[in-house]
């Protein structure tokens, strides 16, 4: 089926209008009518949304932290950090969601190979997590219209005011032993907790966030446009695609750095560079199996992720083979002189 290019082009506008400010963030380019349709969506998909608009994301979880702490009344102090696609620049959307790490800073717990000599004994972390949560539930079901309690480790409040939602996350401190070693917060870990299992679920935020952004700023921004693109066709596409941005960063992060470096008007070349990928991916097992997430602790490409790569790869070829077309009559150059 082909692709509607005029319809996704109306989804990626939508995407990225701020109600707030009345404005797109679009190049000034989408709106010429010298560029083909294909080739505008290709090159919009992968266009970073501007700093003032992700700005306006962080000063929501701002507000949200001072909310808290002006509200909670706890035995134990806080500490607040931040994740998600804005804190790399590979989001889509301008109101993209966006997670404030809410962690109990009182104690922390040890990784392995850290011994535990002066272990925290005062209270018990799973009953402190969870007053955490119900008073900061209490806190923005007063300031706030809209909060979402479903969640299994957050809760979710939208910012009617600046069009922003934003998911507290509670968690606890793990502190590895690289980490004791150097207090280098990249390798520091948190334990976010499952509210409905009851249980810690190990995660490295900070060496994610660092990684994504260094080979981001290595490769001149390419693997963040191939992270934006994947998310892009993603969206638009007719049929689901299960992969999770988590998933999508994955791919692009195990693709050589220099095979994603950009320059003006080879966006083209990344696009062809992510589908090849995607195709060993999918062909091999050995390769698949051995790629990490960016922070190096997961396997995330099993063998359930090879029917949507599929799909994300099929979408990506015919946006390539179209691009291509237009490429035999000339029009790509012109693209290349309006976006430079």
């Amino acid at each position: 089926m082909a692709i509607d290019y005029e319809k996704r082009l109306q989804n990626l506008k939508a995407r990225r209008f701020d109600n707030e400010l009345n404005e797109s963030v679009l190049t000034k380019s989408f709106d010429s009518t010298s560029i083909p349709k294909d080739i505008k969506y290709l090159m919009e998909s992968m266009v970073r949304i501007d700093k003032k608009y992700n700005d306006r994301t962080l000063e929501a979880a701002k507000r949200v932290q001072n909310h808290l702490e002006a509200g909670l009344e706890l035995h134990f102090s806080r500490a607040y950090r931040t994740q998600g696609s804005v804190m790399t620049s590979t989001n889509i959307k301008v109101h993209s969601d966006f997670d404030l790490l809410t962690i109990i800073d009182r104690y922390h717990f040890t990784g392995y190979g850290v011994p535990n000599d002066n272990p925290y004994t005062e209270s018990d972390p799973n009953d402190d997590i969870k007053k955490l949560r119900k008073q900061s539930t209490t806190i923005m079901e007063n300031i706030y219209d809209e909060v979402d309690k479903t969640g299994k480790k957050s809760i979710s409040i939208f910012n009617k005011a600046l069009r922003r939602k934003v998911d507290i996350v509670f968690c606890f401190w793990q502190n590895s032993k690289e980490y004791e070693d150097t207090k280098n917060e990249y390798y520091r870990g948190i334990y976010l907790f499952d509210f409905v299992e009851n249980e810690k679920i190990l995660d490295y935020p900070f060496a994610h966030i660092n990684q994504v952004n260094s080979k981001g700023d290595i490769t001149n921004d390419g693997s963040r446009k191939g992270i934006r693109l994947l998310k892009t066709l993603k969206a638009d596409s007719d049929e689901k695609i299960d992969l999770s941005s988590f998933h999508l960063t994955t791919i692009v992060h195990s693709i050589d750095n220099n095979d994603l470096y950009y320059t003006t008007g080879n966006e083209i070349k990344i696009a062809k560079t992510i589908s090849n990928q995607l195709l060993r991916l999918i062909t091999d097992s050995g390769f698949r199996q051995s790629v990490k997430s960016p922070n190096g602790t997961e396997n995330p490409l099993t063998e359930n992720t090879i029917l949507e790569m599929r799909k994300i790869k099929s979408d990506l070829d015919e946006l390539i083979a179209d691009v291509h077309k237009e490429l035999y009559l000339g029009y790509f150059e012109k693209g290349e002189l309006i976006y430079s």
